[in-house]
Order: structure tokens, then C-alpha cells, then sequence
């Protein structure tokens, strides 16, 4: 018999978390091809028992989702705290609320735009979205005369209020507030793309766009929702942002590009593994072998080197990617 996670790594009794789900997402149209592919969603899951991650090849959005719902139900009914993480913008740069003349408070910045973007996403059993229609009605909402923030379209798609290319920035909404391109952390990073492209290379803001509504929903599910949160939106940045048991369900934005070293050397090992599947396994390694050394708790505490007006911002709206410090 394989020795567990526990038993392998030696786990401390006062690690953080006994489970792990992480997600490399697509925004791409329709149901993908059943044998797993590059460029498609793939999910890994890791916790105690397990003596290496589970990786899953998802054809669909909506399939993805549902599994990921049944793991996290499975574990919290074993009373277990979860860490989960998907490869998007979970925020956008400071000031879309107020672009958007959205109503909300100043720690409900962030759900404000997300509950925004669920209302309006579309998402069909069959992988259709809407999705730059969508962006296209979210610039016209603040209209300063040209297409933006968002951008990028198909070549011919003559989307309304949707430019294929950037409009420049920063951006000046019609109501005169000011958009950056990026984030404070996409600054931070390299390779980062920002959250307004939606078509392209590395086009994070389409995976934003369709993405956001599922995590909206994993963390509003009436079986989660009592003891889930969105870190650093609902927790702050702490260096322990969870309770001592669970169950719990702690949500966290991931980039790939904070394991890079480690999917390389996971592709060179394995010739021909999909880097999607890679990259998952990789989080899933990096999360628990950080819980297991006691050192996970310094990627949730306040980046260094930020303004405590920059770190109202990062909570309110703008969010951070779990491994950028």
C-alpha cells in the first residue's frame, strides 16, 4: 500500500488544510472533445488520504463544476478545510464599481461586479456563451465615447461597443473615474495579462468573464455558503485566515506562472503530458508542500512592499493571486 500525503510528507498536525482543488479554465465555445486535450479545463484535487493529486479532464464548463461541487460537499461533510483555487482574475482594476455605477458598499466592491457579471453571463448545458456581447453592454453602461475598458473580439464579429483592440490606458470612464490596465498584483507579476482582454493570447478576461459566475456559485451554494470565503475579499490578508477546524472552504485565485519551474519539470519527466493537467498537479504539489512545512500562511498575510491605501484596494475590489508577495 502507498503511503498517504500525511504519511509521505510527514504532515504536521497544524497544517492549514486537509484538502486542495485547483482549476485551469477555458472560456472556449461548446462542449470540448471527450479525450483529454491541451487549452480545455482540467481540475486536481489533493488531501490527506491521497498519496499523489487526482487530475480531471473536463469537456465542459458545467461539468467541471459540478465535480468540483460533489468534492467540496464530500469534504465538508468529513469536516475538512479546503483550499480551492481557479486560474482567473477573481477582481478587476480599482474603480469598475464606480464606472459601472453599481450600488455597493466599500467592502462590497468586489461582489458587486461579480454579482453583475452572473446576472448578465450566460452559460448554456451546451458551452455557448455571450460573453462579448456581454463586455460590449458592460462599456456601453460606462460609455465615455469610445469602446472600453474591455476589449478584444473575433476579427469580423462586429461586436457593439467591443473594439478588437485596446483602447488605451488609462482608461477615463463616462463619468470621469479612471481605469489602469492592470491590477496591483498583475503589475507585481511577470507574464500577467489584464483582465480587459478577451481575445488573443492569454486572453484572462474572457476566463474572468465566464469564470467568475461558477466561483460566485460555489460560494453562494446553500450546502457551502455558512462556511465558505473569498480570500483576500472576505478574510483580509492574514497569515491565518481560517478557523482551527472545519468544515471550511476557502477560495483563492491562482496564476500558473507562480509554479512554472515545477511544471517544467513535470513536462520534462513525463514527455507528452498536457501542460493544462501539469499545471494543476503542480499547485496541488507547491499548496500542500508550503501547509506541510508551516509556510502556506505567509502567501495570505499583506504583500510587502504595499501602501495601506494600496492594501484597501487589494480587499475591496482588486483581489490577489495566492504566491505573489
Amino acid at each position: 500500500m502507498k503511503p498517504s500525503l500525511a504519511q509521505a510528507s510527514g504532515r504536521r498536525e497544524s497544517s492549514m488544510f486537509e484538502a486542495f482543488v485547483f482549476v485551469d479554465w477555458s472560456a472556449a465555445c461548446g462542449v470540448r472533445p471527450a479525450m483529454p486535450r491541451r487549452d480545455a479545463i482540467w481540475s486536481a484535487e489533493f488531501h490527506v488520504d491521497s498519496d499523489s493529486p487526482k487530475e480531471k479532464y473536463h469537456p465542459s464548463r458545467a461539468e467541471c463544476f459540478d465535480h468540483v461541487i460533489k468534492i467540496l460537499c464530500d469534504h465538508a461533510g468529513k469536516n475538512r478545510r479546503v483550499l480551492v483555487g481557479f486560474d482567473f482574475p477573481y477582481g478587476y482594476p480599482a474603480g469598475l464599481t464606480r464606472a459601472l455605477s453599481l450600488p455597493a458598499t466599500s467592502q462590497k466592491k468586489w461582489s458587486a461586479i461579480w454579482d453583475e457579471i452572473t446576472a448578465r453571463v450566460e452559460d448554456d448545458a451546451r458551452g455557448m456563451n455571450i460573453r462579448f456581447q456581454i463586455a460590449g453592454e458592460l462599456n456601453c453602461r460606462g460609455a465615455n465615447g469610445k469602446p472600453g475598458p474591455f476589449w478584444g473580439c473575433p476579427v469580423g464579429s462586429h461586436i457593439a461597443n467591443l473594439a478588437p483592440r485596446s483602447p488605451g490606458f488609462p482608461f477615463y470612464a463616462g463619468n470621469g473615474v479612471m481605469l489602469q490596465a492592470k491590477r496591483q498584483v498583475e503589475q507585481r507579476l511577470r507574464g500577467t495579462q489584464e483582465a480587459w482582454k478577451l481575445f488573443g493570447n492569454g486572453s484572462v478576461g474572457s476566463q474572468a468573464l465566464t469564470g467568475i459566475p461558477y466561483v460566485n456559485r460555489l460560494r453562494r451554494n446553500p450546502q457551502l455558503t455558512k462556511f465558505s470565503r473569498v480570500w483576500p475579499f472576505e478574510t483580509g490578508f492574514t497569515p491565518n485566515p481560517i478557523p482551527n477546524q472545519g468544515p471550511f472552504i476557502l477560495h483563492a485565485e491562482i496564476w500558473p506562472g507562480v509554479v512554472e519551474q515545477r511544471v517544467r519539470d513535470l513536462v520534462r519527466a513525463e514527455p507528452g503530458m498536457i501542460r493544462d493537467k501539469a499545471q494543476v498537479r503542480a499547485m496541488c504539489r507547491w499548496a500542500a508542500e508550503n501547509d506541510n512545512q508551516g509556510a502556506l500562511g505567509k502567501f495570505f498575510s499583506i504583500p510587502r512592499n504595499l501602501s495601506q491605501q494600496q492594501i484597501q484596494i487589494c480587499v475591496e475590489e482588486e483581489g490577489w493571486v495566492l504566491g505573489a508577495v
